[in-house]
């Protein structure tokens, strides 16, 4: 992709999301940009695919849209037409061969109260989210990988099974690695105000259920 500018010629290499993000914001910057993709579509982890004769999306399948930053990018770029809301507002998760709904009372997968998990979780998943509150508090600094502090205070299970699957359909990467910061403000806010991430989840919960 070249865009006939008058500014620094700037090459960008990789035609993921981030790779077009970056060169859309050069070019309105005024840069002349040249886009290198070493593979046969752009798009990155963006992919649409099939399973079992049903289409489905292989790479993040949502957007948060209380995050005004990726539906102002696709508004930007003359996509605004081309969203749509989801069709429903229930959730489930494949799990031992069955289908299992989404408990409630979650920020993000990470569960406020273990009992909300018992079926989803095995019974020693159940327990170690329990052991949270006998954790001495968890000194984050300035960011944290949400995979690795949750399961650090509540257990592996919980991040596999629930925190894994929801922030990789949303941003299509790896719990164990994604900015706790960045993906779930709110959340990474509370947990340094709280002594404990279950009170924390809670303290998110009540806030929201108060915001109009």
């Amino acid at each position: 992709m070249n865009a006939d500018t008058t500014g620094p010629h700037v090459v960008v290499a990789g035609g993921g999301i981030a790779g077009l993000a970056a060169a859309h914001r050069l070019v309105l910057a005024g840069h002349r940009v040249t886009l290198l993709e070493a593979g046969p579509r752009l798009g990155g982890k963006l992919l649409a695919g099939e399973i079992a004769g049903a289409p489905v999306d292989l790479g993040a399948e949502s957007l948060l849209a209380r995050r005004p930053e990726a539906v102002d990018l696709a508004r930007a770029v003359g996509l605004g037409d081309r969203l749509q809301a989801p069709g429903t507002t229930t959730a489930s998760v494949w799990s031992r061969g069955a289908l299992v709904p989404m408990p409630k009372g979650h920020v993000m997968g990470v569960p406020g109260d273990a009992r909300a998990v018992e079926g989803l979780l095995s019974a020693e998943g159940v327990r170690r989210i329990g052991l949270d509150a006998e954790l001495p508090p968890t000194e984050l600094g300035e960011d944290t990988a949400i995979g690795a502090y949750v399961a650090a205070r509540m257990g592996h299970e919980v991040v596999d099974r629930l925190v894994e699957p929801l922030l990789g359909g949303v941003y299509a990467g790896d719990a164990y690695r994604i900015s706790m910061k960045a993906a779930v403000p709110a959340l990474f806010a509370a947990a340094r105000g709280h002594r404990t991430l279950t009170d924390a989840v809670r303290a998110v919960q009540r806030a929201g259920a108060a915001a109009p």
